[in-house]
C-alpha cells in the first residue's frame, strides 16, 4: 500500500501536517497553525487504521525539511537497554537518548540540533549509582558522549573527570560513593563550560525542585530523585524531557537558528498509548499547562477513541473532552487551550487535539485492490464486483484489512468463488517466502490485529487464551450473553476474565462498541467466527456455544424481557437458528404471530434472523423463493419464506440477491391479509424494508453495519 493512501487531506500543501510543521512535502514554507502554545496531536484509531503508516509517511516526506525524530514505543529494545543498568538507566531515558541522537544527526537547514542540557542531565544520572564501581560509572557516563556534536567544548571532558576521580579514591578501602564521583563529573563539566554554557545550565537545572538557581544542585537533586525510583524517578524523567525540548527550542531561537531554520521540529511517537508513551506524553502536557511552552510538534498514536484514560480525571464531565477533528470535517481543526484551570487539578485532555484516522473510501479501496491485482488477470466485471464488495464489507475501510484482502485475492492461486461469499475471501491464501501453500488471509489478519496487539492490561496468564476467548465471544451479543459463555469457557481455570473486563480491554485496544454485538467490529467478528468454527472438528465449538446460549435463554420465561431481542424466547431462537434448527424457529414465529403486536413480531423476526450460517448446506434462497417443500398451512409457509429471505438479506456475506429483495416485502404484506390486527403496521414495515433494500442498507442497522451498504 502506498504510504500516503487515504491521507490526502492530512498531507496536502494546506493540510494539517504542513500547517503544523510550516513546511510542505516539497519543502515550501507554510503559515504555522496555532501560536506558541501547541497541543499534543493524538492520532486515534483502532488496529489496522494506518496510524503507524501515517507517522512513517510524515517522517519520510516532511523529515527532509524539518528536524524529525521517530520512536516506536512498542519496541522492546529500550527496555532491554535499560535493564542492563537499571540504576542509571530507564526506558524513558533510553528513548530520550535515542530522540537526541536522531536530532543530532539532522543534516538539513540549520544543521544538527545539539542537546547539551539533556546531556548534562543524563551524565548526572549515569554518575549517580551508589553501588556501582568506578569503571562502570565512567563507562555509563561516557556512553552519552555521542550526543554532543563534533567540536563541542564538552567532548572528552568525562575521560579526565574519571581519571581525576580514580586518583581521589585510590586510597579508599570501601566501594566508592556516588556523591564524590558525581561531584567530580559535574565539577569537571562546569569548569570546562563557557559562561554562556553555565548560564543555560543554570536557566534549566537551576529551576529543578530545591535547586535555588544553582545548576549543580539541580543536577544533584535530579540524580537523587532518579535513584529513589517510583514517582520521584518519573519527576526526574519528565524534567529530562523538558531539558531536551529546551535544547530543541534553543536551536531555533539562537542567531544562527533564526537565520537558517524554518518551520517546526517534530517528534513522532508510535504506540504511544502504552506505559512508555504515556510517560513521554504526560510531562509535555503538564509543562505546557504550566506555561513551559516549546515549538516541538508531538504527534503520538493511540488506539482508544478518547486518547486514553490517563488524560481524564475520575468522574470528569463532558467539558473535559478534548477537541476532536477528522479530515472529513474539512478545513483545519480549531484548537486553543481553555482558559482558567489550576495546573495539576485540571485534566490533561485540555492540551490534546484528537485527530481521528480516516478510513479508506470505496474508491480508494477499489484502487488499492486494482493496484495489487495487476499481477494476475482480473476476472469478469461481476466477479470483480463481488470481490470489491466483499473487501468493503469486511474491512469497513480499515487500510490493513484492504491490503491483506487485496493481496489474498491478487494471488495467482486464488480462484474467484462462484458464490462470491465473504467466507471464501477469508479462506484465500497469501504466500510468503518459501511457503508455496501460504496461509489463509483470515489467520494473517488475526495475527496482525489481535495476536500482535494485545491489550496492555491483559494479565500475562491470559495472553495465551486471549484469541480463544474472543473467538467464543464472536457469537455473543450483550454482556450478559457474553458472561454466560465466559463462565463455561473458563470453567476450571483459577484465573478468569469476566465479559465486562474483556469489554473494557477491547475498548482499550481501540475496537468500536456496538450495542447489539459484543464484538463490535463486523470484520473482526467475521474473522473470529470463522476461527471458532475451525477451533474443533466439524464446527463442534461453534455448535456448543450456540447450544449453550440457546439452552440458557430457553430456561428463562418465554416472555422475560430481553433488551436486544425483545424476549428471552426470541434470543434463544436466534441461537437455535444458528445451529440449523430452522423448523423450530418457524414454529415459534408462527405461534407468536397472533400473540405479539405486529411491530414487536417484526422486531423479533429481524433479531432472530441475523443468525449467521456456517458449515451447512445453504438452502436459504430456495426456501425464500418457495422452491423448497415446507410443511404447514399457508401462513406457516409464508413465515418460513419470510424468515429465510430476511436471513439472507441480513447475513450480508455476499451481495444482495435481487430476486430475494423483491420477494421479501411482498411476503410481509401478504401476512397482513391474515385476520389479525396490525395489517397496517405490516404494510408500512414492508415499505420501509423495501426502501432499505433498494438502498442496500441493513433492515436492522447497528453501529457495526452502517458502512456495508
Amino acid at each position: 500500500m502506498p504510504d500516503d493512501l487515504g491521507f490526502d487531506k492530512l498531507l496536502d500543501d494546506d493540510g494539517l501536517v504542513a500547517r503544523l510543521l510550516g513546511k510542505t512535502r516539497a519543502g515550501r514554507n507554510r503559515k504555522l497553525l496555532h501560536g506558541s502554545d501547541l497541543p499534543v496531536i493524538l492520532l486515534v484509531g483502532g488496529p489496522g487504521t494506518g496510524k503507524g503508516r501515517f507517522l512513517h509517511c510524515v517522517r519520510n516526506e516532511f523529515g527532509r525539511h524539518v528536524p524529525t525524530a521517530h520512536v516506536d514505543c512498542g519496541l522492546t529494545v529500550y527496555r532491554e537497554l535499560a535493564e542492563q543498568h537499571p540504576r542509571t538507566r530507564s526506558v524513558t531515558t533510553e528513548v530520550l537518548r535515542e530522540v537526541a541522537r536522531q536530532f543530532s544527526a539532522w543534516q538539513g537547514d540549520g544543521g544538527a540540533v545539539a542537546t547539551p542540557r539533556l546531556y548534562a542531565g543524563l551524565a548526572a544520572v549515569a554518575a549517580s549509582d551508589p553501588l556501582a564501581d568506578t569503571v562502570t560509572l565512567v563507562s555509563e557516563v561516557q556512553r552519552h558522549d555521542e550526543l554532543l556534536p563534533r567540536g563541542s567544548f564538552w567532548r572528552g571532558v568525562l575521560n579526565r573527570a574519571g581519571r581525576a576521580y580514580v586518583g581521589v579514591v585510590a586510597g579508599l578501602v570501601a566501594h566508592p560513593g556516588a556523591v564524590p564521583f558525581i561531584n567530580a563529573v559535574l565539577d569537571e563539566l562546569l569548569a570546562r563550560t563557557s559562561q554562556e554554557g553555565k548560564a543555560l545550565l543554570a536557566a534549566c537545572y537551576g529551576e529543578y525542585t530545591g535547586a535555588g538557581g544553582h545548576p549543580k544542585l539541580g543536577l544533584h537533586s535530579l540524580a537523587s530523585h532518579f535513584q529513589q525510583g517510583g514517582e520521584a524517578r518519573e519527576v526526574a524523567e519528565g524534567f529530562l524531557f523538558r531539558a531536551l525540548r529546551q535544547d530543541i527550542e534553543a536551536a531555533y531561537v539562537s542567531l544562527l537558528g533564526r537565520l537558517s531554520r524554518a518551520g517546526r521540529p517534530a517528534l513522532l511517537l508510535d504506540h504511544a498509548d502504552n506505559a512508555l508513551g504515556r510517560r513521554l506524553v504526560r510531562p509535555v502536557l503538564e509543562d505546557r499547562e504550566r506555561g513551559h511552552l516549546d515549538r516541538l510538534v508531538v504527534m503520538a498514536t493511540a488506539r482508544r477513541e478518547d486518547g486514553g484514560r490517563f488524560l481524564y480525571h475520575v468522574g470528569g464531565t463532558e467539558d473535559d473532552a478534548p477537541v476532536s477533528w477528522r479530515p472529513s470535517d474539512g478545513g483545519l481543526p480549531r484548537w486553543s487551550r481553555p482558559s482558567g484551570g489550576v495546573p495539576g487539578l485540571t485534566p490533561l485532555s485540555r492540551g490534546v487535539l484528537l485527530v481521528r484516522m480516516p478510513m479508506l473510501t470505496r474508491d480508494q479501496q477499489s484502487r488499492e485492490t486494482a493496484r495489487l491485482q495487476v499481477r494476475r488477470a482480473r476476472g469478469d466485471n461481476a466477479a470483480q464486483l463481488r470481490i470489491d464488495s466483499g473487501i468493503h464489507r469486511l474491512s469497513g475501510g480499515r487500510p490493513l484489512f484492504v491490503t491483506r484482502l487485496g493481496e489474498a485475492t491478487a494471488s495467482l492461486t486464488f480462484r474467484e468463488p462462484g458464490e462470491g461469499t465473504d467466507w471464501a475471501l477469508l479462506d484465500a491464501r497469501v504466500r510468503s517466502g518459501e511457503d508455496a501453500e501460504g496461509r489463509p488471509v483470515a489467520d494473517l489478519l488475526l495475527d496482525d490485529l489481535v495476536v500482535r496487539q494485545p491489550p496492555e492490561e491483559l494479565p500475562p496468564e491470559q495472553r495465551g487464551h486471549w484469541l480463544d476467548l474472543l473467538s467464543h465471544l464472536s457469537v455473543a451479543h450483550d454482556a450478559e450473553c457474553a458472561q454466560t459463555l465466559m463462565r463455561e469457557v473458563q470453567a476450571g481455570r483459577d484465573e478468569r476474565l469476566s465479559a465486562y473486563r474483556i469489554a473494557e480491554l477491547l475498548r482499550d485496544s481501540g475496537w468500536p462498541h456496538c450495542p447489539r454485538h459484543f464484538i463490535g467490529d463486523l470484520g473482526l467478528r467475521r474473522l473470529l467466527m470463522r476461527r471458532l468454527y475451525r477451533l474443533r472438528a466439524d464446527g463442534a465449538a461453534w455448535h456448543a456455544d450456540h447450544i449453550l446460549l440457546r439452552d440458557h435463554y430457553r430456561a428463562l420465561e418465554d416472555d422475560a424481557a430481553d433488551e436486544l431481542f425483545g424476549s428471552a424466547a426470541a434470543h434463544g431462537m436466534h441461537h437455535h437458528l444458528a445451529v440449523g434448527e430452522a423448523e423450530a424457529v418457524t414454529d415459534h414465529l408462527d405461534r407468536t404471530f397472533l400473540t405479539r403486536s405486529a411491530r414487536v413480531w417484526c422486531d423479533e423476526l429481524l433479531a432472530i434472523a441475523e443468525a449467521p450460517l456456517l458449515g451447512r448446506t445453504d438452502d436459504r434462497r430456495a426456501r425464500a423463493l418457495g422452491e423448497a417443500e415446507v410443511a404447514g398451512d399457508v401462513r406457516r409457509k409464508r413465515i418460513d419464506r419470510l424468515l429465510h429471505a430476511v436471513r439472507l438479506c441480513e447475513d450480508r456475506t455476499e451481495p444482495l440477491d435481487e430476486a430475494v429483495t423483491e420477494t421479501l416485502p411482498k411476503l410481509l404484506e401478504r401476512l397482513g391479509e391474515e385476520p389479525a390486527a396490525g395489517a397496517g403496521t405490516l404494510t408500512q414495515t414492508a415499505r420501509d424494508w423495501s426502501d432499505r433494500l433498494a438502498n442496500k442498507q441493513p433492515l436492522r442497522p447497528c453501529t457495526c453495519t452502517r458502512h456495508i451498504g
